[in-house]
């Protein structure tokens, strides 16, 4: 049900999270000569096009955090279940901040594009989200208190 603020705010949130899944995420700088390797979010692809799949993690919960997103706008029946799941979201995305601040600091070259916004950008829809099913659900139950 799309009508709903929160169903829009968790469209926002899944177009915000497969934007990032696309884009990369900084890259690491060469003390030598040669292209910089540039991080995405599935792999890393050095300057001779290799792909190391050092840092999957980061796209296994970003895809999942996406994912999540998309299924939980369809469960707008049950609200306690959507709650739940946004929790469950705003988890993914702060491991998904907590595993990029790790490649940060092992890495000392790695500089970062402005594309790492975006999950922070799903974080917030989701939050805005989570925000208005407890709303309808106060109203809900205000409504079965009061018959």
């Amino acid at each position: 049900m799309i009508q709903r603020k929160q169903s829009v705010y968790l469209l926002l949130a899944f177009i915000a999270s497969v934007l990032c899944l696309y884009l990369p995420l900084g890259s690491f700088e060469l003390a030598g000569m040669g292209k910089e390797p540039v991080l995405y979010n599935l792999a890393i692809i050095s300057g001779d096009g290799a792909m190391q799949f050092r840092y999957c993690v980061l796209f296994v919960l970003l895809s999942a955090s996406a994912l999540l997103s998309l299924v939980t706008i369809f469960l707008y029946k049950s609200r306690k279940l959507q709650m739940r799941l946004c929790k469950v979201n705003l988890l993914l995305l702060v491991l998904w901040y907590a595993m990029l601040m790790f490649v940060v600091l092992t890495n000392a070259n790695f500089r970062q594009e402005h594309q790492v916004i975006l999950p922070f950008a799903s974080a917030v829809m989701v939050w805005l989200a989570h925000r208005g099913v407890a709303a309808d659900e106060r109203l809900v139950k205000a409504a079965d208190r009061i018959r």
